[in-house]
């Protein structure tokens, strides 16, 4: 009998391994990375009027699909909200040092590039995660790399950052209901990083100018911003001059996956 019951916790055990094998407790399929390389996030937050599709290119080579940079450009790896994308915090594996990064418009049907739009030289640091953003359009675009933090809060609580890529706002402050978590962050400014309970009052964000009490449109409102332990950096993207609602290069908030 005791033989017995040790086999069945034994094969009890082995199931639950099997099962979170199988379930794995990550956001989507994933390949481990080795721990010599760096990772990276290319988010394309240099808005225009209209766009064709777009491809990445890490040291001339692909390493993204045709994207698109219209109302909701898309971060890449991953997705965020009010971006395109899906729903992961992913990174791409790359190697440490000095890679260069380009973002171009192919030539139909093919990876050749056709109109290099953008391009810049990331030096990376093994084991280290990075964003890469490119903003403003033409001859201004410009680039920011920023070292990410994925150390998740405590349960209960969201972590996030909050970045400043409007090309005419010298500065902005940022608020959830009426509470300002982020104050007077400069052009390609960074925030120090915040945290919220997940029962925060307010789920809806807004911009103001340094010191204003008025939000400016539009804001950004949902429920998903507010996730038990997720990690994310805010984007106010955009212009601030274009006041048109039709016009995809507006003022706009978005959230990138992190964790």
């Amino acid at each position: 009998m005791k033989k017995l019951l040790y086999l069945s916790v034994v094969i009890a055990a082995m199931s639950f391994i099997v099962s979170c094998e199988k379930n794995g407790l990550t956001f989507s399929d994933y390949t481990p990375v080795d721990e010599g390389k760096s990772q990276l996030k290319v988010n394309f937050f240099s808005m225009y009027r209209a766009l064709p599709p777009y491809q990445i290119k890490i040291n001339d080579a692909r390493v993204s699909n045709n994207l698109l940079n219209n109302a909701n450009p898309t971060p890449f790896p991953g997705g965020g909200l009010n971006t395109g994308g899906g729903n992961f915090p992913d990174y791409l594996a790359v190697n440490t040092g000095n890679n260069n990064v380009a973002i171009s418009l192919p030539k139909v049907g093919t990876a050749t590039d056709s109109v290099v739009l953008g391009s810049t030289t990331a030096n990376l640091s093994s084991g280290k995660k990075y964003s890469l953003y490119f903003a403003d359009t033409a001859a201004n675009m410009t680039t920011l790399l920023v070292e990410d933090s994925l150390s998740t809060p405590d349960s209960g609580y969201v972590k996030f950052k909050f970045i400043n890529l409007i090309p005419d706002m010298t500065a902005v402050d940022l608020y959830v209901g009426t509470v300002k978590v982020a104050s007077n962050i400069p052009y390609k400014g960074v925030s120090p990083s915040f945290i919220l309970p997940t029962n925060n009052a307010s789920t809806t964000w807004a911009l103001r100018t340094v010191g204003g009490t008025t939000n400016l449109t539009p804001t950004y409102a949902s429920a998903s911003t507010i996730s038990n332990q997720r990690v994310f950096t805010i984007i106010a993207r955009g212009y601030n001059s274009i006041t048109s609602t039709s016009d995809p290069r507006q003022r706009k908030i978005s959230f990138v996956y992190n964790r």
